[in-house]
């Protein structure tokens, strides 16, 4: 991060787009020329936080201070008035690429007290921010590096802004270490002044343009103070930021050569420490909220079925919290994935209790013919991972970092009951909700019951979650005195129970999922992990195709982690959310992530794609399928041929392959139809009269 002066040239650009900008801050984001020449002006085409090119990283305008609500990570206080007044302020507009924007969301740390609505400049210069401002701070004066590519802080503004921008994230560390490799090369040989070096070669590394400049004129300093690199008059420009060179000369003659080392030990010491947090104690709850926490990679040996997997998940370039959808075939080990995490990620007091409950130990997940395992979750913010080790030899799980629950975790497995009218709800406070994912006779919360429960303004909040994901628009509203919650409909208002068992389903899993959310956060910003086996399952095939969207809508900054063998259920996912699990030629699981972009697809698109296609890794389910097209290509079938189509069918039901209810089977029907006579013709499968006969079997999705 370095300082950035606006000039001139930069303010007159902020004053000529401040009014569209702000109003129209969306379609900004889409009219890419104009945004990337405005960053390319005013912020030298990079993250003005992180300093990662445009050319690698999609990079967006947004605000420093957030304008619809703060999270104040000091004290973990959320003040909703703030600052929705800066929304037209040109000095609150930064560049920000989607990975820092996605862990700042609407975080901003403040000592002391924060301004009061509607405070101007004068007031707000006086707010002890501790996230740094390039407008305003030197940030070069704040950071050190080392050559692995990690960011160490010098101050209290270094640290807030490291954790609240999360930049010891993999990819940056990566990139960084890369970049300090290649400018320590490009500095020995201008010291050795080997063919022709000089100066100039470093100044172009380091110039306001170059991607982490902050970074190269940190070790050009080190260089200096060294006495490796001569201090010339040309470098003032870059250098003045950091600390004055008598501070620095004093700073390394106090320590020494072991600096390097006495600084990485005191920031490890000091993140551990701030890593020992529980999410459900109260005393923990500025830790927790300091640093957004989302799985970056997952890592699974000899669990179950799964023999040695690894799912990244920082593809995703969403702004929002990213999504990721494991799509394959029943019994391939989707469901597997799901509890590994799971257990991982509970801590060990509720881990022990489920176990209990379901009559498992640590032994019975282990791999056949295995002797050891272990699950590994990288959380953003965390040094080190969580760790779960288990082995034939030992009763309990083993590891590290696994004892305590670090996030709002919530998980269901493929079938998800309604409750029964006699089952009672419990309201107390839960910060985990699992046991569906490993017991399927564990039902959803009782909504009726569950809301009615609640006090008014939690009602409002956890119905405006559960309003934004049903397909109509809909205002939800109760009666306390008859004991009635209403949806009031475009044309009606009917009570929850006239709904249909779809979107009970739908209303029920939102609901649970706020009931665990709403103990830390209010319903449009909560933060947490949901997983969710077969999402599809249940729902009608409307729903199947809406489902993702709604569920980024009501919660956009929870992760999500689905599975699913419908390729219409990735409608709403963006590029990077999609993972294939397939077999090998020993029938062991492995995933393919680096899949074409799904994110424009419609529905036509989707049937029409390789994710449809998935039966094609299976050498058995290919076998049927080639014979049930063939006899389908033939309109003059006989007798026999017409009874071997309908056994044929028979047997695609039992991989849940040609649909499961009339309507879904009449789409199959139409779908199969079409690619068998286009095999037989060889001709192209997506030619106009295939999507004229897409459309035929969509308008069953819309009935």
């Amino acid at each position: 991060m370095i300082r950035i002066d606006k000039n001139e040239k930069m303010t007159w650009l902020f004053d000529e787009l401040a009014a569209f900008r702000v109003q129209n801050l969306q379609r900004l984001q889409h009219e890419k020329d104009e945004l990337d020449s405005l960053i390319t002006e005013c912020f030298n085409g990079k993250c003005s936080y992180c300093e990662n090119s445009m050319e690698f990283v999609e990079v967006q305008i947004d605000y420093y201070r957030p304008i619809y609500g703060a999270l104040n990570t000091v004290d973990g206080t959320f003040h909703k008035e703030l600052y929705m007044w800066l929304e037209n302020d040109s000095d609150n507009l930064f560049s920000i690429c989607v990975e820092c924007n996605r862990a700042k969301s609407n975080r901003f740390p403040v000592e002391g007290e924060v301004a009061f609505f509607n405070a101007r400049k004068k007031i707000l210069t006086k707010e002890k921010r501790l996230l740094l401002n390039p407008y305003r701070d030197y940030p070069e004066k704040h950071f050190s590096y080392s050559s692995d590519g990690r960011i160490y802080p010098r101050t209290k503004k270094g640290k807030f802004s490291i954790d609240i921008l999360n930049l010891n994230r993999p990819s940056l560390i990566e990139a960084r270490s890369v970049e300090y490799l290649r400018f320590e090369d490009v500095c020995n040989r201008y010291i050795e002044n080997e063919n022709g070096w000089n100066i100039e070669d470093i100044l172009r590394e380091i110039k306001k343009e170059s991607i982490f400049a902050g970074l190269k004129r940190y070790i050009l300093s080190e260089l200096i103070l060294s006495g490796s690199v001569e201090y010339t008059g040309e470098l003032d420009e870059y250098l003045k930021g950091i600390l004055s060179k008598s501070e620095l000369l004093y700073f390394i003659e106090v320590n020494k050569n072991n600096y390097s080392e006495i600084r990485e030990q005191k920031y490890f010491d000091m993140e551990k420490k701030i890593n020992r947090y529980n999410v459900a104690d109260d005393d923990d709850i500025v830790k927790y909220f300091s640093v957004q926490r989302i799985i970056e990679k997952i890592e699974i040996r000899n669990f179950k079925i799964i023999k040695d997997l690894e799912l990244d998940l920082t593809l995703s370039k969403s702004k929002n919290a990213p999504w990721l959808m494991l799509l394959g075939e029943n019994g391939i080990g989707k469901s597997s994935i799901l509890q590994a995490v799971t257990l991982a990620l509970v801590g060990e007091k509720e881990r022990i209790k489920l176990l209990k409950e379901i009559n498992k130990d640590p032994r019975d997940y282990i791999s056949h013919g295995a002797n050891e395992g272990y699950i590994k979750i990288y959380l953003s913010g965390m040094l080190d991972p969580i760790s779960l080790h288990f082995s034939k030899n030992w009763n309990q799980f083993r590891g590290e970092n696994h004892q305590t629950l670090r996030t709002l975790l919530l998980a269901y497995g493929s079938t998800r009951l309604l409750p029964r009218d006699n089952m009672e709800v419990n309201p107390t406070v839960t910060w985990a909700r699992i046991d569906n994912l490993f017991n399927p006779f564990i039902p959803l919360v009782h909504v009726k019951e569950y809301l009615m429960s609640l006090n008014d303004e939690d009602f409002f909040n956890v119905g405006r979650a559960i309003e934004s994901i049903i397909l109509e628009d809909v205002k939800i509203f109760r009666d306390r005195s008859k004991e009635t919650l209403f949806f009031k409909l475009h044309n009606s208002t009917v009570e929850l129970e006239e709904l249909s068992d779809g979107y009970q389903t739908v209303i029920a899993l939102a609901t649970d999922i706020m009931m665990v959310m709403k103990n830390r956060w209010r319903s449009f910003d909560a933060e947490g992990i949901v997983l969710i086996d077969e999402i599809d399952a249940h729902l009608h095939p409307r729903w199947n195709i809406e489902i993702v969207t709604r569920l980024k809508k009501a919660f956009p900054k929870i992760q999500f982690i689905a599975t699913s063998h419908n390729p219409l259920s990735l409608r709403g996912l963006i590029d990077g959310e999609v993972a294939v699990l397939l077999e090998d030629e020993d029938k062991e699981p492995y995933v393919i992530q680096n899949l074409p972009s799904q994110e424009e697809f419609n529905v036509e698109t989707l049937l029409t794609s390789k994710f449809f296609g998935l039966y094609d890794t299976m050498p058995e389910l290919n076998k049927l399928f080639n014979r049930y097209y063939l006899l389908l290509s033939n309109p003059n079938r006989s007798v026999d041929e017409e009874l071997e189509v309908q056994s044929l069918k028979r047997k695609l039901s039992e991989y849940e392959k040609v649909g499961t209810t009339l309507r879904e089977q009449k789409f199959y029907e139409l779908v199969d139809s079409y690619i068998a006579n286009s095999r037989m013709k060889n001709s192209n499968s997506t030619n106009q009269d295939f999507k004229d006969v897409i459309k035929q079997a969509i308008q069953y999705f819309e009935r």
